[in-house]
């Protein structure tokens, strides 16, 4: 089976810090992976890296069939590459004072005409879409409400929505519940869950609720310095492994119910 995401000796220096430090990383169609590990870790950067966003010093990023980067140079084949790629971010990216409906409709964007996106002119069936999209994240009946009235978590899963009229089979999160309340985290969490499960949707989430991760992912990725130092099911993350991606403090996080990053 082709691989979704491969990333071969990627690596990335912000000044004199190493952020990845020859990163190999294999991810298979329909699997949801997280990304964990303490701040600095790499983890957003190797995520932003599979988007394109931030560009290695060297190695390769390929999604499917085509090439991200390589070697310190985004690829030709990036335009493409990122009509299946749907990226959510923390911060939810909505513009607040154009509906929620019409933020949505934004995912249509790379394949009309220009001008009908700058006028707001969409295309009926690309409407139809939307009204889809809004329901299979749970907010249908909020698709007129400015973007600025809703709840965070509302907001997310409508960035969600947008992601999905783009048509992206490959969804990157990048600590998509770091700002919600711990009900609205759990939403969003389910959803992408969801829909890595009955859409078949290839998902890789940056997270620094360890419980999250290990209780929507089967598969936990944990970067510390740079590097990959866990690569496996959530049951193998054991306290000793913890200790090791965190520190010896982690416990002390842990029993507390906070988040050790």
């Amino acid at each position: 089976m082709a691989q979704a995401i491969q990333v071969s000796q990627l690596s990335k220096t912000f000044g004199t810090r190493k952020a990845l430090k020859s990163v190999d990383l294999s991810i298979q169609p329909g699997e949801m992976v997280a990304l964990i590990g303490p701040s600095g870790s790499g983890k957003s950067t190797l995520l932003r890296s599979l988007g394109g966003m931030n560009v290695g010093d060297t190695g390769t990023v390929t999604i499917g069939n085509r090439k991200v980067q390589s070697n310190g140079k985004i690829s030709s084949e990036i335009r493409s590459v990122r009509r299946g790629l749907g990226v959510i971010f923390q911060q939810f990216n909505l513009v607040g004072r154009l509906s929620l409906m019409t933020n949505v409709l934004m995912g249509c964007l790379g394949r009309i005409p220009g001008w009908r996106g700058t006028l707001g002119f969409f295309p009926v069936d690309e409407k139809e879409k939307a009204v889809a999209a809004l329901d299979r994240v749970g907010l249908s009946e909020y698709g007129e409400r400015r973007a600025s009235t809703l709840s965070g978590g509302q907001q997310q899963r409508g960035a969600i929505a947008r992601a999905l009229l783009q048509g992206a089979n490959t969804l990157l999160a990048d600590e998509p519940i770091a700002s919600l309340d711990p009900v609205s985290a759990r939403r969003v969490m389910e959803l992408l869950a969801r829909l890595n499960v009955e859409e078949g949707l290839t998902v890789v989430v940056s997270l620094h609720q360890v419980d999250a991760a290990v209780t929507f992912c089967k598969r936990v990725i944990a970067m510390r310095d740079g590097a990959m130092v866990y690569d496996g099911a959530p049951a193998g993350l054991t306290q000793d492994i913890l200790r090791n991606i965190y520190g010896p403090e982690y416990e002390d996080f842990a029993q507390v119910g906070v988040s050790p990053a």
